[in-house]
């Protein structure tokens, strides 16, 4: 018997009950009890490297199947704590295969992309699902303790898309981890491969492997390190993975030393994209001077606010192994005008910390290119490419970071030289000066000045990126020297180009000192060269000043006149 009480008091011992009643009408039905929200770690003790970041996967459900909120707290704040954002979405791929029983299975592997961390990469598999490309296809090599390898034609291992894209590295994405999902490519830790050439193939990593693993046949596979990019993380279907990676396996025909082939086919049946709205990838990261264990509580609450936590402990142990630099992005192709500098800021990261160094090469030439002036400016990390005054066209191009014992991680791009105007776009009138051919070994000098003007076709303006050319002296075989752009020592300011050099190779001569102002304010040039000899002596009276800057060039030739022996100056106006 109930004895009496408020309405209120009735409801609230109710709802402490095991079963909760439900008034419909003038029956009172008894409900099962609720489902929870459950919250799944596939192992509760990871190690990980200081200063890295660690993807942990989390698996979860809600019975209603609505989104989950996640909440993570940790015992030592120099590890942090953050979730992958919940819009990244999934990769769901049905596999059907025989595991090393030789029992049949079925099951999902769901994997969240890291949309957030590899857009370009995440969105070529994403176009690659979405054609149904994947359909079908095998995992054509399997080898146990290290990865399952997919996306490749079902009778032809080496069959892909067609459509290469280029690494996309990020620094917190590396090999400490398991079920990590990376794209195949032929780069090569040992040198040798060919980076930026990812296309349809990608592998999964095993689920057993950890960097502190007292097996070092199940170390993570550190080694791939911003040579295989990463672009997303297991969160759903351990152990269909497990069994994947159990299947029997023969001989690679690409490789008879490899045993994993497997020898039942283990077949994607369906490739999708879906938004996952249960699981999560916690990444952890620790300061580079952490060392020890920290304990990591996560927490999975629903839209009832019903909580599952679980409890993760975290070994964070020094950094053993050394990773490439990788480069930042660049542009695919620079367009410029004749004589004017291509540049671009060049970026690199070196997670190891050591010394690394750039090298450039000329595609068509295999080597570094002899018709441009480059300079990277050590502080701005400016890179610029100041050609030669006559080259034109497309120059195919690689420019590649490496530190002492890495190869290059390199990346594609082409510059273009539009030539300039058939016609000059400025008049240069030379007022005062000299030209002195002096028997002195290194002793030939010129002063001159002088007024120009633009001409039709010119936009009348200079710029940082303008490459100075002089010619000067015998029009059949002058004294030409070019100052790159972008270094110390040229400067714009105000409309006024500015430059100074000493030890510039020019024609024939080396350690010339050079030294010219031109200035559109005033509408006039100054030039200084000291410490040369004249390719050939000024045995005519028949001289040249010729000045381009950028997209604009003028020259002057007449009949100097001799003041005094081996001494030229221009004639009166």
């Amino acid at each position: 018997m109930i004895p009496d009480m408020s309405p209120f008091l009735f409801f609230q011992r109710m709802r402490t009950l095991a079963c909760a009643a439900v008034c419909v009408g003038e029956l009172i039905l008894l409900a099962g009890p609720a489902w929870a929200v459950t919250l799944t770690l596939w192992t509760n003790n990871i190690v990980m490297p200081s200063g890295r970041t660690f993807q942990m996967p989390i698996t979860a459900s809600d019975p209603d199947g609505k989104p989950l909120h996640y909440a993570a707290s940790v015992s030592n704040k120099k590890l942090v704590a953050a979730f992958a954002p919940s819009s990244n979405r999934s990769l769901l791929i049905n596999v059907s295969g025989v595991d090393s029983n030789s029992n049949p299975f079925t099951g999902d592997l769901v994997l969240q992309l890291c949309e957030d961390l590899a857009p370009t990469t995440t969105a070529r598999i994403v176009t690659l699902v979405n054609s149904n490309f994947y359909n079908g296809l095998l995992f054509q090599r399997v080898v146990s303790n290290f990865v399952a390898v997919c996306g490749g034609s079902t009778n032809d291992p080496n069959y892909e898309s067609g459509v290469t894209i280029d690494d996309e590295y990020v620094a917190s994405l590396i090999y400490d981890g398991f079920g990590q999902l990376g794209m195949v490519n032929r780069a090569s830790s040992t040198g040798g491969g060919t980076h930026d050439s990812n296309d349809s193939q990608f592998f999964i990593t095993d689920v057993n492997l950890s960097v502190g693993s007292a097996n070092t046949n199940t170390l993570s596979p550190e080694f791939l390190n911003f040579e295989q990019p990463i672009f997303g993380q297991l969160t759903s279907g351990f152990d269909v993975l497990a069994r994947i990676m159990s299947t029997p396996v023969g001989p690679n025909p690409n490789d008879s030393s490899e045993m994993s082939a497997p020898l039942s086919n283990v077949v994607m049946n369906s490739v999708t994209i879906i938004t996952n709205s249960q699981d999560a990838v916690l990444r952890l990261t620790a300061a580079v001077k952490l060392l020890g264990n920290v304990t990591v509580t996560v927490s999975a609450t629903d839209a009832e606010n019903q909580v599952a936590t679980q409890t993760l402990q975290v070994s964070v142990v020094t950094d053993t192994n050394t990773s490439p630099p990788f480069l930042g992005p660049i542009p695919n192709s620079i367009v410029v005008t004749q004589n004017v500098a291509a540049t671009f800021m060049l970026t690199s990261t070196d997670i190891s910390g050591l010394a690394v160094q750039y090298g450039v090469e000329d595609i068509d030439t295999f080597a570094f290119p002899t018709n441009m002036y480059i300079t990277l400016n050590s502080k701005t990390k400016l890179l610029s490419f100041s050609p030669d005054l006559t080259l034109t066209g497309v120059v195919d191009m690689i420019v590649g970071v490496t530190d002492p014992i890495h190869s290059y991680d390199t990346q594609h791009f082409t510059l273009t030289f539009v030539p300039w105007r058939s016609t000059p776009t400025m008049t240069i009138v030379p007022l005062k000066g000299s030209m002195v051919d002096s028997a002195k070994p290194l002793g030939d000098r010129i002063s001159v000045s002088g007024t120009f003007s633009f001409n039709n076709g010119s936009d009348g303006t200079f710029t940082g990126d303008d490459v100075l050319e002089l010619t000067l002296g015998d029009p059949a075989s002058p004294l030409a020297i070019q100052i790159p752009a972008n270094t110390l020592e040229t400067k714009l300011s105000k409309g006024t180009y500015t430059a100074k050099a000493r030890g510039v190779i020019s024609g024939f001569s080396s350690n010339v000192t050079v030294s010219a102002q031109i200035s559109i304010p005033k509408g006039t040039f100054q030039i200084s060269v000291s410490d040369f000899d004249f390719p050939v002596a000024l045995t005519n009276q028949m001289l040249e000043v010729a000045i381009a800057l950028g997209n604009d060039y003028g020259s002057n030739v007449e009949t100097w006149v001799e003041s005094k022996p081996g001494t030229f100056v221009p004639p009166a106006p």
